[in-house]
């Protein structure tokens, strides 16, 4: 049995001058046992079957966790990504007890395989052997635009409201749920953020050991200026499926600095990302997505040079910098 706890706002909002349009909700769906949200799980998204990479400051997984020793383990880095929900009790289990208290316990990046104009971000949590405050998540997240070089906070979003107590008394005002989907999204009905290429993930501890949702800080919560009124998380969750969700970049695209147009900054980009072959990002110069930064990239930023600006430029100044572009496409390749 599954049922909507409700839609609430997003504690604490970040969004980018690029994506101001965007009205981030977050939805809370829970399960009383632990398989009722699989069936809301996707195995063709974004990340599906990706392995992120560790950032540091990362506290690695809990000691009873297979993945303690390997993060590769299916209850680790994998179970993130594999399509499905909690496969044993100890899939995605992370560490307690961090040190000092407040900082996160798993720090993960994704790398896109290609620019996705962002839609969803849902995050399953749970515990198959106890309904208690381990279903809970408490998240933040950024997103690049340029391959990993600078990151934009999304948000800091808690599962639900502060207080909630998830366990196995039965006393008045409990829930005895064993699994929690968290959907992030635009209420408007827009992309979160356009041409995203990574993203990175900061999970946090959750509860006390009476399964109490709690912040993970002790005092003032940096992210939403608020105190709870109480002692800081030291239990994390089971942190079963990310899936990230939204529609490949439409098209060629020239506009490699992502700055809304086509001009001679995105032409500076493709000079010094020209000949890098097989790993080419779109603000590397890869204006056709074949991982390469060639003369075909240059045709796409030919074709498209003034597009989005206030002024066309004349034919001669045009002129004038496409023989400036083809000169430096030789100057490349003599080197």
């Amino acid at each position: 049995m599954k049922y909507t706890l409700g839609t609430f706002a997003v504690v604490m909002i970040f969004i980018s001058a690029r994506d101001a349009h965007a009205v981030l909700t977050a939805t809370s769906t829970r399960g009383l046992a632990a398989t009722d949200l699989d069936g809301m799980l996707s195995t063709t998204d974004a990340i599906a079957g990706l392995i992120a990479t560790e950032l540091p400051g990362d506290t690695g997984w809990h000691p009873v966790n297979p993945a303690a020793n390997d993060s590769l383990h299916p209850n680790g880095l994998p179970a993130f990504t594999d399509g499905q929900g909690g496969v044993n009790v100890f899939t995605g289990l992370l560490n307690d007890f961090p040190e000092p208290r407040g900082v996160p316990v798993k720090l993960i990046q994704y790398d896109l395989a290609q620019p996705i104009d962002l839609e969803r971000i849902h995050i399953l949590s749970g515990n198959i052997n106890n309904a208690d405050g381990r279903i809970f998540s408490t998240t933040a997240i950024r997103y690049s635009t340029d391959g990993g070089q600078n990151f934009t906070p999304l948000g800091y979003f808690e599962s639900a409201p502060l207080g909630s107590i998830n366990n196995e008394s039965g006393d008045l005002g409990t829930t005895m749920d064993h699994a929690l989907l968290l959907e992030i999204f635009d209420d408007a009905g827009g992309d979160l953020a356009s041409a995203v290429t990574n993203l990175q993930f900061d999970f946090f501890s959750v509860d006390n050991t009476g399964g109490q949702y709690r912040d993970p800080f002790d005092g003032v919560n940096p992210f939403t200026e608020l105190d709870d009124g109480l002692s800081s998380a030291f239990v994390s969750p089971l942190i079963w499926e990310i899936d990230v969700i939204g529609q490949p970049v439409a098209g060629d695209t020239a506009d490699f600095d992502s700055d809304a147009d086509v001009d001679g900054a995105d032409l500076l980009a493709w000079q010094r990302g020209f000949g890098v072959t097989g790993s080419a990002t779109r603000a590397m110069g890869d204006a056709n997505q074949d991982q390469a930064v060639n003369a075909l990239d240059l045709d796409v930023w030919k074709q498209q040079f003034g597009a989005a600006v206030a002024a066309v430029p004349e034919p001669a100044t045009l002129g004038g910098v496409l023989v400036a572009a083809s000169l430096a496409c030789v100057g490349v390749r003599r080197r």
